[in-house]
This record gives structure tokens, C-alpha cells and sequence, in this order.
């Protein structure tokens, strides 16, 4: 992948757009910390990934950042709580805390009457808004969500991106790759990628601060 600079500033919603094989899914692994650069920097929260140890690595990206993908990647045998909570739980969140903090990252989808759902009996509507708040439960600040309206209806779709918006205005810090412009209207600014890299004016895809 070729250069990309960038700076996401805390409360900002981005999106990646540009054709399949652009490099929107490799720049969003680079910046969860599930790929190392080549060359350059990564840095969350002011730290250079590729300075941490692997396990000290694992912590980051379990605490601070969070993943969206566009087949959901929940757990059919558990719940809706139980599929938020598993993050927090796998941290050694004790148990009560982990489903309380679940609970209320639901609320704050607007599932929290369905906590006791399984995927399989929720729409693909619900069943993102499930992956999204476990994306976001506990200590996360980045959410990464690699074409998470893709498998859903236009409307849904919106709702979505809505819900993405109504997240980052309250603090989340998140990258969202779409094929979608009207997806991406709800974002802050948009990052168009070609062949690896940033396609543009500079102005078009850089800001101050940092997630």
C-alpha cells in the first residue's frame, strides 16, 4: 500500500471510498492494529503500535478499538447482551459489569428490549446495530467498520450511518469504508483512495488533532 497520511481527530466520522482493491480494508487493518505497516506509522492515541509488545498490543485493540463488518460476526448461540458483553468478559470484566455495560451499549442502539434475542430472530438491521454496540462497549475511542451497510437495505442503510453520526457527535472517534455517497454524506470528510493511495487535494483529507 502506498503512502496515506492522515489524523483523525476525536469526535470525527470519516469515510474511505474508492474501488475494490483501493486498499480501504488494508488501511482500516492498519489502523485496528491487526496488520503492521511496511513503513511508517500507526499511532492511537498518540502511541506507535509497532512500539508495543504483542500482548501489550492485543490489550489496545481489545480495550480501545472496535470493528464492524458487514456480515456482523456475531455469535448465533448467545444472545444480544451476551454477544456485546463477550469483549468486556474476555478482558476478565466481571461478569455483572460486563452485562450492565452491555446493556446500556444497547440502549444506546435502541435495542435495549432485545437484549435476549438471538441473531438468527433479528432482522440484518438489528443485527448490525448488535455489532455495532459491541464494537463500541467498555473503554473503546476508535471504531473501524469496513462496509458495514452493505448487506443492508438502502433505509437500513441510512439508519446505520445515522446511528454512526449520533455516536462520533457524542465523542467515538470511527472510519467507515463504503462504496456509498450517500453513506458518506453523513461523515465529516471523506478519503478517496486509488491503487493505495490517497487520491485528492491534501486539503480534502487532513485535519488537526488526534483520536
Amino acid at each position: 500500500m502506498g503512502p496515506v497520511t492522515m489524523t483523525l481527530r476525536r469526535g470525527e466520522l470519516a469515510a474511505v471510498m474508492g474501488p475494490s482493491g483501493s486498499g480501504k480494508s488494508t488501511l482500516l487493518s492498519l489502523a485496528g492494529a491487526l496488520d503492521q505497516p511496511t513503513e511508517g506509522q500507526v499511532l492511537v492515541g498518540g502511541i506507535d503500535l509497532a512500539s508495543l509488545r504483542p500482548a501489550v498490543l492485543a490489550d489496545l485493540r481489545r480495550r480501545t478499538v472496535g470493528s464492524v463488518f458487514q456480515d456482523f460476526n456475531l455469535l448465533p448461540g448467545l444472545n444480544a447482551r451476551e454477544n456485546v458483553s463477550l469483549p468486556l468478559e474476555l478482558d476478565r470484566v466481571p461478569l455483572h459489569e460486563a452485562r450492565a455495560a452491555a446493556e446500556a451499549a444497547l440502549g444506546r442502539v435502541g435495542l435495549g428490549d432485545l437484549a435476549h434475542r438471538f441473531p438468527d430472530d433479528l432482522s440484518g438491521g438489528e443485527r448490525q446495530r448488535i455489532a455495532i454496540a459491541r464494537a463500541f462497549v467498555g473503554t473503546k475511542s476508535l471504531l473501524l467498520a469496513d462496509e458495514p451497510t452493505g448487506a443492508l437495505d438502502s433505509v437500513t442503510g441510512e439508519r446505520i450511518m445515522r446511528l454512526l453520526r449520533e455516536l462520533c457527535d457524542a465523542g467515538l472517534s470511527a472510519i467507515v469504508a463504503t462504496h456509498n455517497a450517500s453513506h458518506a454524506a453523513w461523515c465529516d470528510r471523506v478519503l478517496y483512495l486509488k491503487d493505495g493511495q490517497l487520491a485528492g487535494s491534501p486539503d480534502s483529507v487532513s485535519a488537526a488533532g488526534g483520536a
